[in-house]
């Protein structure tokens, strides 16, 4: 039978391929550690790790594992949260995930709404694109997520939440060489910064300019590729170039003229963020109660 401190060990070595840290990480001794994944490798009859000289690489039967650890290790820890919390032992914490746009604009407003008053829940906010965010629901990870698109509908539960508009931006000395609308084939000459792949940001910004007949960013004058809302926001206030970004990012820089709103072709972008959770699992109750309070809070 595979012990559950047998995975604990065994993600902490994969983690950081270093058994000495692992048994540091995870409040063990070395030869413990070794003793446990020696039995777990026993057990399921395959070497998990090849130990040759400094260096630990996993096996290809170690990373067909992994994930089926994390997920058997995921469940565990959820599993112990939520017994604990319908028998009163904890007063709460909640792992919520965000996508770029409502993870640094959106959720910690609305986070510190739901925790004032609430003295003992202690709420943890994960940011990363819609993809990221979507896959730590699957896995157990994260309880809930609002996301910039509807998430797949047969393994997700996702609900509408709070919206917000895409608008063209640029910085002062940019947009001073532009006339305030912007045609099509001008958009298409304008040193554009776009959002990386996997952001609900970017899919939602190439499927309006589809609208406009432009068939991909192969088509626009890209001038560079970020990872973050924020890092676009500064790239425009050092014109670099113009990004087609949420309204949500740049009020404060427009209200304060250090950066510029260009009109774009064809009708306004707006969308609506999601929140999404798990369609096989059920809400723990504080969970459920910030889900009640996000949804309410946009009507």
């Amino acid at each position: 039978m595979i012990e559950m401190r047998q995975i604990q060990v065994f993600l902490a070595v994969s983690e950081l391929l270093n058994f000495s840290q692992a048994a540091e990480k995870i409040h063990l001794t070395q030869p413990t550690v070794s003793s446990h994944l020696k039995t777990l490798e026993r057990y399921l009859g395959v070497e998990l790790l090849e130990r040759g000289g400094r260096q630990i690489r996993l096996t290809p039967a170690g990373k067909l594992f992994l994930p089926y650890a994390r997920r058997i290790y995921n469940l565990q820890q959820r599993a112990e949260k939520e017994l604990r919390l319908h028998a009163g032992a904890e007063a709460g914490s909640l792992e919520i995930g965000g996508s770029n746009t409502p993870g640094q604009y959106l959720l910690p407003g609305l986070i510190g709404q739901f925790s004032r008053g609430r003295e003992k829940v202690r709420i943890t906010l994960k940011i990363g694109d819609s993809e990221e965010i979507l896959s730590q629901i699957a896995d157990g990870s994260l309880e809930l997520g609002l996301v910039g698109t509807p998430a797949p509908a047969g393994e997700f539960i996702s609900q509408p939440s709070h919206g917000d508009e895409l608008i063209l931006v640029a910085g002062p000395a940019i947009a001073a060489a532009r006339a305030p609308r912007t045609t099509v084939e001008e958009l298409k000459k304008l040193p554009l910064i776009l959002r990386e792949k996997g952001s609900a940001t970017r899919r939602v910004t190439l499927s309006a300019l589809l609208e406009l007949g432009i068939r991909g960013a192969h088509e626009l004058n890209q001038v560079a590729e970020m990872g973050s809302v924020e890092a676009i926001r500064q790239a425009l206030k050092g014109n670099l170039g113009a990004a087609i970004i949420s309204d949500l990012a740049v009020a404060e820089d427009l209200a304060a003229g250090r950066l510029t709103r260009l009109a774009l072709p064809g009708p306004p972008i707006h969308r609506r963020f999601h929140l999404v959770c798990d369609r096989r699992r059920k809400l723990s109750p504080l969970a459920a109660a910030l889900s009640r309070f996000i949804l309410a809070d946009n009507q």
